[in-house]
């Protein structure tokens, strides 16, 4: 029972440790700007959990960062580091609307068709990504970057010389009209603004962890992530193991568009997924938990906390929100050092095993 426990939180030490050192590196930028750190992370901690509201506010926060960083999670994990988040959740609530909007039929159509819709552009999107792979060796992190841009301004376009709302009083914010309240998603509770969308992300939670750990494509898949040739070797189609994966990742960073066009703004709003950070925030959190889900879950809410808690303290006290990005920036510094390390230690490790076999047989 004991190394059960210590297999399930051995990951986490690390993590862990990293929010320490970012807490002290926070303590530095706090007092730098004449603050005191223990009351400013008073604050910080009260403005992210602190009551019910917080709490929940924390939570509504967490759901687009916890799904765009499943995605993530299953490209990294496999080998494929791709930072189109952003791009295919644009895609997914641009979309999502745009068809809820126009769609004929019932209600309970139009939903579907929206979500439907909504997915397989988030996939196609990142196939895009992985056939320029393919075909061209266009490094991923590359194409899936400026898929990102494509997507922002390409909606940009769409939304504001299209589908714009023009019945409202400012014309200047960039948006479709408003989705009528049979096609949203329910609230767990009407006075607060938690919706239906975090259970759907825990569900994706233990479906994520379900597919990487007990199937056999997940299997596959993070076998492919650690050795690429030793799974051609094994007769696993890499390529195809690509495809699957990558469409997978764009199509669950859609459900996170999806869930903020249906759960929170009702329609889709040019810009606030890019200002509001979601994906590269779920990013974060991938890295920060090496790409488990449970991790996941627990860090897009740490990172959530932060955020909110950061709002909490430029309200009530005279220190710069941007004290907030400090400690997460501190936090993905320190993880991504270490998996930097790690990394080169295995590079050392697998360069050099051929050699010492080969010295052996001689």
């Amino acid at each position: 029972m004991m190394t059960r426990v210590k297999l399930l939180f051995l990951p986490l030490a690390f993590p862990l440790f990293a929010i320490f050192l970012s807490l002290i590196a926070g303590s530095l930028a706090i007092l730098l700007a004449g603050g005191e750190p223990l009351e400013v992370y008073r604050t910080m901690y009260h403005g992210a959990f602190g009551t019910n509201f917080f709490r929940l506010q924390t939570l509504t926060r967490a759901t687009p960062i916890i799904i765009t960083g499943l995605g993530a999670a299953i490209a990294w994990k496999s080998g494929y580091m791709g930072i189109g988040g952003e791009g295919q959740m644009i895609m997914g609530g641009f979309v999502c609307a745009i068809v809820a909007l126009n769609f004929p039929g019932p209600p309970v159509f139009r939903i579907i068709a929206a979500v439907a819709a909504a997915l397989t552009v988030g996939g196609l999107y990142s196939l895009f990504a992985a056939w320029l792979l393919d075909k061209f060796k266009v490094t991923l992190a590359i194409s899936t970057l400026m898929l990102n841009y494509i997507a922002h301004y390409v909606t940009m376009h769409y939304v504001s010389n299209v589908f714009q709302d023009r019945t409202g009083g400012d014309i200047r914010i960039i948006h479709t009209e408003q989705l009528p309240a049979y096609m949203r998603l329910p609230r767990f509770d009407p006075t607060h603004s938690l919706h239906y969308g975090f259970l759907i992300a825990l569900i994706l939670v233990f479906l994520t962890w379900f597919l990487m750990n007990r199937t056999n494509f997940g299997y596959e898949a993070r076998m492919t992530g650690f050795n690429l040739k030793f799974c051609n070797y094994g007769g696993v189609s890499s390529k195809k193991i690509m495809y699957a994966i990558l469409a997978l990742s764009g199509a669950i960073c859609a459900i996170a568009g999806i869930s903020e066009v249906l759960g929170i703004q009702y329609r889709y709003v040019h810009d606030s997924y890019v200002s509001a950070s979601f994906a590269w925030l779920g990013l974060s959190a991938a890295l920060i938990s090496r790409f488990n889900p449970i991790g996941v879950l627990i860090s897009s809410i740490i990172l959530a906390g932060i955020q909110t808690g950061g709002s909490a303290v430029a309200r009530s006290m005279d220190m710069p929100i941007e004290i907030s990005s400090i400690v997460q920036g501190c936090i993905i510094l320190f993880i991504s050092a270490k998996i930097l390390i790690e990394w080169k230690h295995w590079k050392k490790i697998i360069s050099t095993k051929p050699a010492a076999q080969g010295g052996g047989a001689s």
